[in-house]
């Protein structure tokens, strides 16, 4: 009965999503403050690349990470430049925790559409997508990456910078 519980409980948090709105939200975001937050933070594009962020942000080690407890102790001394850069960074792994597979090539789209800012027809030309399956494919990345971000907003403590992406139709 408990398991049936959390499938019930789960369908209504996904069937209250405004996909629309959410959709919208979110590519202005990443369309309008993040180019913004990437300028202001003076992190180069090249370390934006990277291919392998280390997930837990700390390289190595033992499975205990104390550097988020100093991090977030610290989270009022930051200067603007400081809380862009944390922003970016919360960007950015939240594309890394997004699908990347031949279906769902959500973490491709997104790096190459609001990071590297290339344009659509460069990028579904390359993926060898109809410019329908591109839009679908990336609608699509945009909803897995504002329902991801709401972990990455509070793991980098960026809650002020970026906003809620998920609009709902009725408040959970």
């Amino acid at each position: 009965m408990a398991g049936f519980m959390g499938v019930i409980l789960v369908n209504l948090f996904l069937d209250q999503i405004d996909e629309r709105k959410t959709i919208s939200k979110t590519e202005n975001f990443l369309e309008e403050l993040l180019p913004e937050f990437i300028n202001y933070s003076g992190l180069p594009l090249a370390d934006l690349s990277s291919p392998a962020l280390d997930p837990s942000g700390v390289a190595g080690g033992s499975n205990v990470n104390h550097a988020d407890n100093k991090f977030i102790k610290n989270i009022e001394k930051m200067t603007v430049v400081q809380k862009c850069e944390c922003s970016v960074d919360a960007v950015i792994e939240t594309i890394n925790s997004c699908s990347d597979t031949q279906r769902q090539p959500y973490k491709s789209i997104l790096f190459r559409k609001y990071v590297k800012r290339d344009f659509d027809l460069w990028i579904y030309r390359d993926m060898n997508l109809s410019k329908s399956k591109f839009r679908e494919l990336k609608r699509e990345a945009i909803l897995q990456f504002a329902k991801k971000s709401l972990r990455y907003r509070e793991k980098y403590s960026v809650e002020t910078m970026i906003p809620k992406l998920l609009v709902f139709t009725h408040k959970p």
